[in-house]
């Protein structure tokens, strides 16, 4: 990367799964913007087929190409200094954000089963919009069933995974992970927070149980490279 390089993220016009590095871009001071490709018409012209992707252009004019949101955000945490320093906390940072990307995945199938199946029959069914004892219709019960079975394993993921991390947080001086700035592993978290919050599913988050984890999500939403990006 040039010092002059330009960042251009492209994604649906949602957070989801580019929100990590939105955070990261921000965070850095980067040169960057969102682009909202024709979906499904540019599907083909991307380099799996699937968002994000980010293209990076460099002061001469040359483009580094990346897809998979995991690979961007590594990218950016490393190209930034956005990763703690030593190649032991480098691998804990790497450990706790496979940690984080356990709930990331279970929220995804709670909320991937929800637009996919209000696309196909509608986001107002009753199977979307009330529990399983309030559907008549045996399918619209099925729908809702699934939902809160997948429900309880993000909430079972979540509280497993807050036990452990509020242990870990609690030997923090700082409130971060590391040393005593923001680092890719706080933006991670503090991503994943705000998905489930704004799906109302993050109940156990906001536990009082997990006070060390709370004041590091505070400390995150309260930085204005974090706040530019949720507020926008």
């Amino acid at each position: 990367m040039s010092q002059g390089s330009k960042f251009d993220l492209l994604y649906f016009p949602i957070p989801g799964r580019a929100l990590t590095s939105q955070l990261l871009l921000s965070a850095a001071g980067a040169d960057w913007k969102n682009s909202v490709p024709e979906w499904p018409k540019d599907k083909e012209a991307m380099p799996y087929g699937r968002l994000p992707v980010l293209i990076e252009t460099e002061e001469d004019g040359s483009k580094f190409v990346l897809s998979e949101s995991r690979a961007i955000e590594e990218y950016i945490a490393a190209t930034f200094g956005l990763l703690p320093q030593g190649i032991k906390n480098l691998a804990v940072s790497n450990q706790y954000v496979n940690q984080i990307f356990d709930i990331v995945e279970a929220y995804a199938n709670v909320a991937g089963f929800k637009y996919e199946t209000s696309l196909v029959l509608g986001a107002d069914i009753d199977g979307l919009t009330k529990t399983p004892d309030e559907c008549k219709d045996r399918d619209q019960f099925y729908i809702a069933q699934n939902i809160v079975k997948l429900s309880k394993f993000l909430a079972d993921s979540s509280k497993y995974f807050l036990q452990k991390h509020e242990q870990i947080l609690a030997k923090s001086k700082s409130g971060y992970y590391f040393g005593d700035s923001i680092t890719y592993a706080d933006l991670t978290l503090y991503s994943i927070y705000f998905s489930l919050k704004s799906e109302n599913l993050a109940a156990e988050f906001d536990s009082p149980n997990y006070p060390h984890v709370n004041k590091l999500i505070q400390l995150v939403a309260s930085n204005p490279a974090v706040a530019a990006v949720i507020n926008k």
